[in-house]
């Protein structure tokens, strides 16, 4: 009896294998780019399943399907697994690869890397010379696919233009075409890329003449005296701002309308040239005008009571009283507190990670997002009592998603916002703060002036300003930057980080950096 019950048993589940439907095949969804240096991958979508395997920045993978704050991937072994979709970015096939296939590049620096996947952590298996071209095969956010003379590989987008003209990979760089300028300082060096680190391959004087062959992050390739280089855009003075003057002048334009400049800011620096390392020539009141007699880049050219000339950042004036009246300039605070310079400047101060993101965990065991708002919250309160308007995107130990956290950027409309980070790394022995900028243009300036300051006051080691790819610079359209304000995989410098004297110090030195940034 026994026998024949397990005999029909096994027949029913022969039957009903043949007969049951198949189970759905979950489609590929994209690709997911690990965002993180190191990243676990678990046997399910929760941190109570068993970790199976370890990704790194860069890497990416098939997304299989999402649970939640979870994805599946699949790996290059075949096997699957799950990560936080907070710490990936998410790369459809079609957007990776809408124009690439066709499109060919040119390289534009002297000495640019090829490397084998899309990020510097990346191994360098060849060279990309300036000037040579090659053909674009994927793209990977700031990163290009290119293969050169049988090398294939990834090279960082912000360093090549496109073919024949048109923007750049990284769509901050354009051709001008018969475009010409002339040389506004005594001497201009002439660099072989677009960087202040560059090689020097010549020098012009002023009033030389030259042709604009492309415009790219706040530098201009030029073509002077049948040599090409590259030059920084505020020395040059293009187009209708070229002095009709045959001496030379200063190369700065001439103004038919006489336009004024109106001082928006109590304490505005009056400088000796257009550049915010220049001396403070005088300091002008709110409400002063001044007589604009020539512009470079972003710098008015002013006649002081005296006589003399100096140069104030167009960004920091108004040209018609009209818009001051209509309340499109801004108006100080009537509180004699602060310097001046922070007075009614939209601050937004980004504490990184929180919540269920506990950030790098430290030496000692001790958690990043912890540190971040403590950082954060004292510099709020500096700046505030210079008389900032100052937002904070998270008050306490939240989880706030990288989108929110630029939204706030945004919808406040900040004229800077500062992330706040401290930095790990498997080897213990390194140290350092690194101010980080993803926009040549629009943010350097913002991670050069802070980072200068606090680099005074920091008893750690200064690893200096460099471009970061971080979703919080990367997406944001205010002036923006990332600091890494420490080590904490390094024993010595995560107690140094911790201690009230350090704190004070570096966030002295953001306040002061703004200061500078905003005169």
């Amino acid at each position: 009896m026994n026998k024949k019950c397990t005999i029909l048993i096994l027949c029913f589940v022969i039957i009903a294998a043949l007969f049951s439907p198949p189970r759905p095949v979950t489609a590929a969804q994209g690709e997911a780019v690990i965002a993180t240096d190191e990243m676990n991958v678990r046997s399910g979508p929760g941190l109570s399943y068993g970790i199976t395997a370890e990704v790194k920045k860069g890497e990416s993978y098939p997304i299989l399907k999402e649970d939640g704050d979870w994805v599946q991937i699949q790996l290059s072994s075949g096997e699957k697994g799950w990560v936080v979709s907070w710490l990936i970015k998410k790369k459809t096939g079609e957007s990776s690869r809408a124009s690439a296939g066709s499109e060919t590049v040119t390289s534009t620096d002297s000495d640019l890397r090829i490397r084998k996947g899309p990020g510097t952590s990346y191994e360098v298996i060849g060279k990309f010379p300036q000037g040579e071209q090659a053909k674009i095969i994927d793209k990977d956010n700031s990163w290009i696919k290119i293969s050169y003379q049988g090398v294939t590989g990834w090279v960082a987008s912000v360093y090549t233009s496109k073919s024949g003209g048109g923007s750049q990979e990284s769509g901050q760089a354009s051709t001008s075409q018969n475009k010409s300028g002339t040389v506004g300082v005594s001497s201009l060096n002439v660099r072989s890329s677009a960087s202040h680190d560059s090689a020097i391959i010549t020098k012009l004087t002023r009033g030389t003449k030259l042709s604009i062959l492309t415009e790219e992050n706040g530098w201009l390739k030029i073509e002077a005296n049948g040599q090409r280089g590259w030059v920084a855009s505020h020395y040059i003075v293009t187009g209708s701002n070229q002095s009709t003057s045959s001496s030379g002048g200063s190369g700065s334009s001439s103004s038919s309308s006489a336009k004024k400049a109106y001082i928006v800011y109590g304490g505005t620096n009056l400088r000796s040239s257009a550049s915010t390392s220049a001396s403070i020539v005088e300091r002008a009141e709110k409400g002063s005008s001044y007589t604009i007699t020539g512009t470079k880049g972003s710098w008015y050219e002013v006649t002081l009571e005296n006589g003399q000339t100096a140069y104030v950042a167009n960004w920091v004036v108004q040209t018609s009283k009209k818009d001051e009246e209509a309340g499109e300039a801004p108006v100080a605070k009537s509180s004699s507190s602060g310097s001046g310079s922070l007075q009614n400047k939209s601050i937004v101060v980004d504490p990184g990670h929180g919540g269920k993101d506990s950030g790098t965990i430290g030496y000692t065991g001790k958690f990043e997002k912890n540190l971040t708002i403590k950082t954060a919250n004292l510099l709020a309160s500096k700046l505030r009592s210079a008389g900032a308007n100052v937002y904070v995107t998270r008050q306490d130990d939240t989880f706030v998603s990288l989108q929110s956290r630029v939204s706030t950027s945004h919808y406040r409309n900040a004229d800077a916002f500062i992330s706040i980070h401290y930095d790990s790394y498997a080897n213990s022995s390194v140290r350092g703060s690194t101010a980080y900028y993803y926009s040549p243009a629009k943010d350097r300036e913002l991670a050069s002036d802070v980072h200068s300051e606090v680099a005074k006051r920091s008893p750690i080691p200064d690893r200096g300003v460099l471009f970061g790819d971080y979703y919080v610079i990367r997406e944001n359209k205010q002036p923006a930057m990332l600091y890494e304000l420490g080590y904490l995989s390094h024993p010595q410098e995560e107690s140094i980080v911790h201690s009230g004297s350090f704190q004070e110090k570096v966030t002295d030195g953001i306040e002061s950096g703004l200061e500078q940034y905003f005169n």
